[in-house]
C-alpha cells in the first residue's frame, strides 16, 4: 500500500511531464525566436555559435551515456532532448543572422579522424 502511494504520483508526474516536451528532431525551428541574434555583429555571432556547437556536443554525449542504461533512452528524452533541440534551433538561427549580416563562415575544422586510411 505504501509503495502505491509513492509509485502512482511519481508516475503521474512523469507522465504529464513528458506531455511537455519535444521527442523528435523536428520541433527545434519552432524554439527559436525570430530575430533573437539580430543586434550582435560577426565576431558575436561566431562566439555564440561556437558556444552552442560545444554545448550540442555535451548534450549529445550525455544523451549517449544515458542510452547505456537500462532506463537511459527514457531519461535521454526527459532530461536532454528538449535542450538539445533549443541547441539546434539557436544554431539555425545564428546561421541565418550570420547569412543576413554577409559573415565570413566559421572554418574552424571538426574533429579529424588522425588515423590514416588504408
Amino acid at each position: 500500500m505504501r509503495l502505491a502511494r509513492i509509485a502512482i504520483p511519481a508516475l503521474l508526474a512523469i507522465a504529464m511531464g513528458g506531455c511537455s516536451i519535444a521527442l523528435d528532431e523536428s520541433s527545434g525551428p519552432f524554439s527559436a525566436a525570430p530575430g533573437k541574434y539580430d543586434f550582435l555583429d560577426c565576431p558575436g555571432i561566431t562566439a555564440r555559435s561556437t558556444e552552442a556547437g560545444v554545448r550540442e556536443a555535451e548534450l549529445n554525449g550525455l544523451i549517449e551515456r544515458a542510452n547505456r542504461e537500462p532506463a537511459g533512452v527514457i531519461v535521454g528524452a526527459l532530461v536532454y532532448r528538449d535542450e538539445l533541440n533549443q541547441v539546434r534551433a539557436n544554431q539555425a538561427a545564428l546561421r541565418k543572422a550570420a547569412d543576413d549580416k554577409r559573415c565570413t563562415p566559421n572554418l574552424t575544422p571538426q574533429k579529424a579522424n588522425l588515423e590514416p586510411m588504408h
